[in-house]
């Protein structure tokens, strides 16, 4: 008998163990895959349904957050597409540096993870809608925007001297607008900062990103408010 004979090379069972090999393989990188994509799409799930969960908080214990309330009240009803119109820049100034937002609130504007220092308002915008299409429902010259140009004095009330660690009320900015036959409209701004404007601040910060480090501060800034109320 010849040796190939004697000493035949399984070459089927060979080719089986290869395939299994490599179907393992493959089962092992579609199951590693599925569950990398199963993670995704719940952390996209939780931060779809939880947002300020996922950006809007401290980022250490030295980290301070600022809330400014801002208004604003045009003549025009007719030019007044929501009823709480929304600023699309708000501005805080620290030396030369400027800080836009980091998130709002119905009327409430936030500046998070700032360091410790002087800040003030700087500027704001707001854009103004005329609805579904361009044709502007007004007499007068209407401008696309409204730039909110703050005066000295109300710049040096608004300084705040932010501490490591906390969350301040910078104060409430009333804009009235008046809109002139062509000519540029007039703005007004009346600043304010009450006992009562700060506990609303912070009520409405706690009740609206109650999961969030931010929140939990407020939580306890309304605690002494309050007490100092009674």
């Amino acid at each position: 008998m010849s040796s190939n004979s004697e000493n035949p090379i399984p070459s089927k069972r060979i080719n089986d163990e290869v395939l299994m090999s490599e179907e393992k393989k493959v089962s092992k990188w579609e199951t590693m895959t599925s569950g990398i994509f199963r993670k995704f799409l719940i952390l996209l799930f939780v931060t779809y349904l939880f947002p300020e969960c996922s950006s809007f908080g401290p980022k250490n214990s030295q980290s301070s957050l600022i809330i400014i309330q801002m208004t604003i009240v045009k003549d025009e009803m007719i030019l007044d597409e929501l009823i709480d119109p929304r600023f699309q820049k708000v501005t805080l100034r620290k030396g030369e540096k400027s800080i836009e937002y980091s998130e709002s609130s119905g009327h409430y504007y936030y500046f998070q993870n700032l360091k410790e220092g002087q800040y003030e308002v700087y500027d704001a915008i707001h854009l103004l809608n005329r609805g579904a299409s361009d044709f502007a429902f007004s007499s007068t010259k209407q401008p696309n925007k409204i730039d909110i140009d703050f005066d000295i004095d109300t710049v040096r009330k608004s300084r705040v001297d932010l501490q490591p660690g906390t969350v301040i009320f910078m104060g409430s900015f009333h804009v009235t607008v008046d809109f002139k036959f062509q000519e540029e409209p007039k703005i007004t701004i009346r600043y304010s900062k009450t006992n009562e404007e700060e506990l609303a601040a912070m009520d409405h910060l706690h009740k609206n990103f109650p999961r969030s480090g931010w929140g939990q501060k407020a939580k306890n800034r309304v605690k002494l408010l309050s007490s100092f109320a009674q």
